[in-house]
């Protein structure tokens, strides 16, 4: 790798590791908002995602032990923001679903959603192409890296 590549290489690689930690110091912001953990945003997040989904599922995407997801389930529900529901063609499953709460959690993220799509604007559609493929790649090797090391800790 050429010096000039390797250095772009190294102020991108720092540039991704100060943008995750600056998106980590906004949800924990938000988070103490609204008295809830880190833990208990990713699982919103999920389920904002994926709309209904099972413990299971949150569980797996979230890398938490059915313990912790218990643990943050029932956070959730005492807060408000999300319910356990009866799968209604199998009534013996039971899925998470977001309450209409969780509407007041617009007022964090309506002006950070305005301002990044006009932050983004000035990208074209090729570049923007090429940004989803950077942070697809990126989160693809971090999910893959996670769930290596989780289960080298279960093991």
């Amino acid at each position: 790798m050429s010096r000039d590549k390797r250095k772009l290489l190294d102020e991108l690689v720092s540039e991704v590791r100060r943008s995750q930690s600056a998106t980590a110091r906004f949800d924990q912001a938000v988070a103490d908002a609204i008295g809830l953990t880190r833990t208990d945003m990713r699982c919103l997040d999920v389920m904002h995602r994926h709309g209904r989904v099972s413990a299971g599922q949150l569980a797996r995407e979230t890398g938490l032990s059915t313990g912790a997801m218990t643990a943050a389930l029932d956070r959730l529900e005492r807060s408000g923001y999300a319910q356990r529901v009866r799968e209604e063609l199998d009534r013996r499953r039971v899925l998470v679903a977001l309450t209409p709460k969780v509407a007041e959690l617009e007022r964090f993220y309506e002006a950070h959603q305005a301002e990044s799509e006009r932050l983004y604007e000035k990208y074209t559609p090729k570049q923007m192409e090429m940004l989803l493929g950077f942070f697809r790649n990126s989160r693809e090797l971090n999910e893959r890296r996670a769930a290596e090391l989780e289960e080298e800790a279960r093991g």
